[in-house]
C-alpha cells in the first residue's frame, strides 16, 4: 500500500510541476509568437492558473512526504488531498479547452496563427497525458485501498 501511495504522490507531484514548467514555457514564448491580444491575455491568465495550481500541488504533496501510508487512515488522507489537488489540475486544464478552438480557427484564418496553436495544443497535450498519469496512479491506490477492507 505504501508504494501505491509514493507512486500516486510521485505521479501528482510531477503533474504539478509540469503545470509550472508549461506555464514558464508558454510566456517565455509568447513574445515571439502571433496572436491576437485576446487571445493572449487568455493564454497569460491560464499560465497565471497553471503557475497558482503548481504551487498548490507543491506545498499539498509536501506534506505528505511525512505520512508512512500504512495505515487506513493515512491512506485515505492521501487520497483526499491527491483527490483535491487533481480536481484543482482538472480546471486548470479546462482552461486550454476554448482557448485552443479559438486559437485553431485564427489559424484556419490565416495560416500565420498557427503557431500559437500549435504551441498551446502542445503544451494541453503533455499536461494532459501527465495528469492521465497521476489519475491512474490515485485510482490505482484507491483500488487497494477498497482491496483491502474486503
Amino acid at each position: 500500500m505504501r508504494t501505491a501511495a509514493q507512486s500516486a504522490i510521485v505521479s501528482v507531484r510531477d503533474c504539478g510541476a509540469q503545470m509550472g514548467a508549461s506555464a514558464h514555457a508558454l510566456r517565455t514564448a509568447l513574445p515571439s509568437v502571433r496572436m491576437d491580444e485576446g487571445a493572449r491575455n487568455r493564454t497569460l491568465d491560464l499560465c497565471e492558473q497553471l503557475s497558482a495550481v503548481a504551487g498548490e500541488v507543491a506545498s499539498g504533496v509536501a506534506g505528505l512526504n511525512e505520512v508512512s501510508a500504512r495505515s487506513d487512515d493515512e491512506v485515505r488522507e492521501v487520497l483526499h488531498t491527491l483527490s483535491t489537488l487533481e480536481a484543482q489540475m482538472m480546471q486548470a486544464l479546462a482552461g486550454f479547452s476554448g482557448l485552443v478552438e479559438s486559437l485553431e480557427q485564427a489559424g484556419e484564418r490565416d495560416e500565420a496563427n498557427e503557431p500559437a496553436y500549435v504551441l498551446v495544443i502542445d503544451a494541453a497535450a503533455g499536461l494532459l497525458q501527465s495528469f492521465q498519469k497521476a489519475r491512474s496512479s490515485t485510482e490505482a491506490l484507491r483500488a487497494a485501498l477498497s482491496r483491502r477492507r474486503q
